[in-house]
C-alpha cells in the first residue's frame, strides 16, 4: 500500500512538473527531458510512470482538472445560492500566479482535443461535470425563489461558464483592460442580471 501511495505521489509530482513546463515553455517545451529535470528526477523515472508522451500529457490534463474540482469542493457555501454560485466561479478566474498558470495551460491542451479523441473525452467530461453542478445550483436557485421561474437551469449553467471562460481569457491576453477587480465586477453584474427577477432577490 505504501509503494503504491509513492507511486501515486510521484506520477502527481511529475504532472505538477510537467504543467509548469508547459506554463513557461508552451505544449511542444513539454519534452520529457524537460519534465523530468523540472521534476528534479531523471527521464527514465518519468518514463517508468509514462510509457509515452501522450500518457504523461492526459495524465497532466486530468491532474489540472482535479485541482480545479477541488478548489470549488473547498468553495464555502454561501447564505445564497447567487452568492455560492460567484464563490465557485472565482475559484476559475485567474486571480494568481497558480490560476494564471493553469489557465496558459488549458488554452495549450485546447488544440489537443480538435484531434485527440481522449482529449476531447476528457475535456468534455469535466466540461459536463461542471454545467451539472452549475445547472443543480440554478435549478436550487429556482426552487427557492432567488430565480425567475423562466430561467432554464442547464441554459444558465452554460451562459455562466462561457462568460467566466470569456473574462479569464480576456484578462490573460489583455492584462489591464480585464483587471482582477474588473473581471470580478463584470462576473458579478452578470449574476446579478441572472438573479434580478426573483421572488426572493438577495
Amino acid at each position: 500500500m505504501a509503494r503504491t501511495a509513492d507511486a501515486d505521489a510521484r506520477r502527481r509530482q511529475v504532472a505538477e512538473a510537467l504543467l509548469r513546463v508547459i506554463a513557461r515553455d508552451g505544449l511542444p517545451g513539454a519534452k520529457l527531458a524537460s519534465v523530468a529535470a523540472e521534476a528534479g528526477t531523471s527521464i527514465g523515472l518519468v518514463q517508468s510512470y509514462f510509457r509515452t508522451k501522450d500518457e504523461l500529457l492526459r495524465f497532466g490534463i486530468e491532474h489540472m482538472y482535479a485541482r480545479a474540482t477541488e478548489r470549488i469542493l473547498e468553495t464555502p457555501v454561501g447564505p445564497t445560492v447567487r452568492q455560492t454560485l460567484a464563490a465557485v466561479m472565482n475559484t476559475l478566474l485567474p486571480l494568481d500566479d497558480d490560476r494564471r498558470h493553469e489557465l496558459a495551460v488549458w488554452l495549450a491542451f485546447i488544440p489537443a482535443t480538435l484531434v485527440d479523441p481522449e482529449m476531447r473525452r476528457i475535456h468534455q467530461t469535466n466540461t459536463r461535470r461542471l454545467l451539472d453542478e452549475l445547472a443543480k445550483g440554478f435549478a436550487q436557485a429556482r426552487e427557492f425563489g432567488e430565480l425567475d421561474e423562466q430561467r432554464d437551469p442547464h441554459d444558465e449553467a452554460a451562459a455562466l461558464a462561457a462568460f467566466t471562460d470569456g473574462l479569464a481569457l480576456h484578462h490573460l491576453a489583455s492584462g489591464e483592460d480585464f483587471d482582477p477587480d474588473r473581471i470580478r465586477r463584470l462576473l458579478d453584474d452578470h449574476l446579478d442580471r441572472v438573479f434580478s427577477q426573483g421572488v426572493h432577490t438577495p
